[in-house]
């Protein structure tokens, strides 16, 4: 069984951790004379839809389900033909990591008649609190839970009656916690509030993908891992290996790095980072509680660890540097993306826990071989600081549930569009590539009566007052007939604030602002 789970969770295949619409046919803010028989948007990875609609400008909208897919791609037919005006395709996909993603892109057919629709997306921060905590009584029945249990068969650690109350405590709660994730999941893949819960289509959709698989393999380990605390030692020793290969497993089937290309590359070394850190989180329950054996006991414990913990800290290590050099493309996105700001906390946890484990190692350790009782008190007070310590480190973990890693985000270059519209004129503003970095915006103006708008100049300002930018100001360069592009920077991802001031004459003026996204 193992072989075929090994097998599925680590089988090289193209991923890019995170799914990104990179096209769309018609494209996004493009006019069409005639509607389209078909739509068309393309991924940098082949992706699954869960919820496509077509909004028009009156806000109503119907959904997709003719969708046929071939590879990246997602051909749509239209449930209507569709009318003259402004239509938002809205879709949402669980991409290959297992994460749901959505967006939307707009085009016109006939005329442009306004402003496009606007599409309204939840982000219900009770069910994100929701996955979050289940995510994080998963890691801890996962590593304390599976690897505890690991830890005693094979490192010979006196099986105290506390170490069966807590390693069970855990694994039954992950237990529970893992049930309930795959509900959650399904609420979050079809962006539904958690009063829809009981509907079975939010199971169904939550079960599926590379997700579903993660969770199977869990479950298996937990309740290998469960059963492990009252085997007998030989049968304790295979359960419990098999749960500590099954979390690996688990972990190696789904998420951002996990998915990541070279998948033949992080696969692995997700397995490597978790198998090695269910090891040394798992030690840290059973060593607290063999400190208040007998003086001989504790030094055969803590003897056979340290034989052992080294290759697992160096695994986990190496592992994870190979994989924030796989995320990040640049040592800046530590601290300008969300996802490296994550990572940078990690690592300041993670070198406190190496620093209390190293004094452990070289001070303590030493000591409670010469049999100085009050060093083994504390090392049962760092020990408990370490539980602390990755308590925080898995919370913080948790939080990558809910973002992209940089390399996500660098596939988004398509351009962003917006459409201004004042009782004076009319704009159509491209921003070319919409993400973060040095950006070229092509305005055409129009009047209201869809005209070409004559004007003298065109002055365009950016500014990000929620990343506490301060406004820039450029002159746009006119290429004729209304159209007119200037080069600028938006150094950062966010909602931007763009500003038109339109020169008529040298008596009259023209402003108008629009919000705008970067990536």
């Amino acid at each position: 069984m193992w072989w075929w789970l090994l097998v599925t969770a680590l089988l090289p295949s193209a991923a890019w951790a995170h799914a990104s619409l990179i096209a769309s046919d018609p494209a996004n803010g493009v006019l069409l004379a005639h509607a389209p028989a078909t739509l068309t948007l393309t991924f940098n990875e082949p992706v699954e839809p869960l919820t496509i609609r077509i909004v028009d400008r009156s806000g109503a909208g119907e959904s997709v389900t003719r969708i046929r897919r071939d590879g990246a791609q997602l051909i749509l037919t239209p449930p209507a033909i569709l009318g003259d005006g402004a239509h938002v395709i809205s879709w949402r996909v669980v991409s290959a990591d297992g994460h749901p993603v959505g967006g939307s892109t707009t085009f016109w057919v006939g005329r442009r008649d306004g402003d496009a629709p606007q599409v309204v997306r939840s982000d219900d921060m009770l069910l994100r609190g929701a996955i979050w905590l289940s995510r994080l009584a998963i890691y801890l029945g996962l590593f304390v839970g599976a690897g505890g249990a690991f830890f005693v068969a094979w490192m010979r650690a006196p099986f105290a009656p506390a170490m069966r109350v807590i390693g069970s405590s855990v694994e039954l709660v992950a237990l529970a916690a893992l049930a309930l994730s795959v509900g959650l999941q399904g609420l979050d893949a079809l962006a539904l509030p958690p009063s829809s819960l009981p509907d079975p289509d939010v199971w169904a959709v939550g079960a599926r993908g590379s997700f579903g698989l993660s969770v199977a393999i869990a479950a298996a380990a937990l309740l290998l891992a469960l059963l492990s605390h009252r085997a007998g030692a030989t049968r304790a020793r295979v359960m419990s290996l098999s749960a500590l290969i099954g979390v690996g497993l688990a972990l190696a089937a789904t998420g951002h790095a996990a998915t990541a290309s070279p998948r033949w590359l992080t696969a692995p070394a997700v397995f490597v980072h978790g198998t090695a850190l269910a090891f040394w989180v798992g030690s840290l329950v059973p060593l607290a509680l063999a400190m208040r054996g007998p003086r001989q006991t504790v030094i055969d414990v803590l003897t056979r660890f340290s034989r052992v913990i080294p290759f697992a800290v160096a695994a986990l290590l190496a592992s994870g540097l190979l994989l924030a050099i796989v995320q990040l493309e640049r040592l800046d996105e530590l601290w300008t993306t969300s996802y490296g700001r994550v990572l940078a906390i990690k690592l300041v946890l993670v070198a406190l826990l190496l620093a209390i484990a190293l004094w452990n190692r070289l001070y303590l350790s030493p000591r409670i071989g010469k049999g100085r009782v009050k060093s083994r008190r504390h090392m049962r007070r760092t020990i408990i600081a370490e539980l602390v310590l990755v308590a925080g480190i898995l919370g913080i973990v948790g939080l990558w549930r809910f973002t992209p890693p940089p390399r996500a985000l660098i596939v988004a270059t398509e351009p962003f569009f917006t459409h201004l519209h004042t009782g004076q004129m009319m704009a159509d503003i491209t921003v070319s590539p919409g993400r973060a970095g040095p950006i070229s915006i092509e305005i055409q103006l129009r009047t209201p009566d869809e005209e070409v708008l004559a004007a003298k100049g065109v002055s365009v300002t950016l500014s990000s007052p929620d990343n506490g930018i301060e406004p820039s100001t450029a002159e746009a360069q006119s290429l004729g007939e209304g159209q007119w592009r200037v080069s600028m920077a938006a150094p950062v991802a966010g909602r931007w604030t763009l500003a038109l001031d339109i020169l008529i004459s040298d008596f009259a003026q023209l402003h108008g602002e629009a919000p705008i996204l970067i990536n």
